[in-house]
């Protein structure tokens, strides 16, 4: 296990939940290895807080956040030959993005890799991850991928739980593109979330040339709400026109509206 061992690998958003009010309650805290992770009753659900930032949230009634787990799904399901039937998923966290996969498509092998056990544990607890059917591996993501696998999307979501930000422990260069790409087919593609505010431009600056080199094709998805992008290469990418059906499969208005409001660009 490589030295980004030391580094607990989740998602991170610059955005207060989207459901904070005077009814959320603190019912736990758990120190572990890598983290100090708040768990707040919202009075629907279920949301993981590290340094204020919700790493994780869970609805009881919705799918849909408005957030860059909603990117993410939007890029995965933007796979050429829909359905994708194999998903990699690089930082598990609570399971927020691969819920919102699982209602897309309940058929799909997905695989989570996630160094900290015990939000995977705590995801367990509270957020029905044992639903899922999600392959879960305990692993450094990055060591995970000098293997190569095969699958039909490879999503890395890996950042750094900092004291006051996240960054990601590498940054997204030609030799983490290499890797990440060694885990698809031909026709497979590769999702990067990214943090994109104040402190994090360079960074998403990088990942947007290094995609745009490795690529045939890169769009860029943005959730409505928190200053998160997704960006999404491969040597085709399917239209989007491709993702409004699935849209007519969400449980609520709520959910729909969302999905909706999903913006989708082509990066040149």
């Amino acid at each position: 296990m490589g030295p980004d061992s030391f580094f607990c690998y989740l998602s991170r958003f610059l955005a207060f939940s989207p459901d904070f009010d005077e009814a959320m309650q603190l019912i736990e805290h758990v120190k572990t290895a890598y983290n100090d992770i708040d768990v707040w009753d919202t009075g629907h659900g279920f949301e993981f807080q590290v340094i204020g930032a919700t790493h994780a949230t869970f609805h009881r009634h919705r799918l849909m956040t408005g957030h860059a787990w909603d990117a993410i799904t939007g890029a995965t399901l933007l796979y050429p030959k829909p359905p994708p039937t194999s998903i990699l998923m690089l930082g598990l966290a609570g399971g927020t993005a691969v819920r919102q996969l699982r209602h897309f498509l309940p058929d799909a092998k997905i695989t989570a890799v996630e160094i900290d056990k015990d939000i995977v544990e705590l995801a367990q607890k509270y957020m029905h991850l044992n639903e899922l059917e999600v392959e879960v591996v305990i692993d450094d993501a990055y060591a995970f991928i000098t293997a190569p696998r095969t699958f039909d999307v490879v999503i890395d979501d890996v950042y750094v739980s900092g004291l006051k930000d996240v960054m990601r422990p590498r940054d997204i260069e030609h030799d983490v593109l290499r890797n990440l790409t060694r885990q698809v087919h031909e026709e497979g593609v590769v999702c990067t979330n990214l943090v994109t505010g104040a402190g994090h431009r360079i960074v998403q600056s990088l990942a947007r040339k290094c995609f745009l080199e490795t690529f045939a094709e890169v769009r860029v998805v943005t959730p409505p709400d928190s200053y998160n992008q997704t960006l999404v290469g491969g040597n085709a990418l399917a239209p989007p026109r491709q993702l409004k059906p699935y849209g007519k499969t969400l449980p609520s208005s709520y959910d729909q509206r969302k999905w909706r409001q999903l913006q989708l660009k082509r990066l040149k």
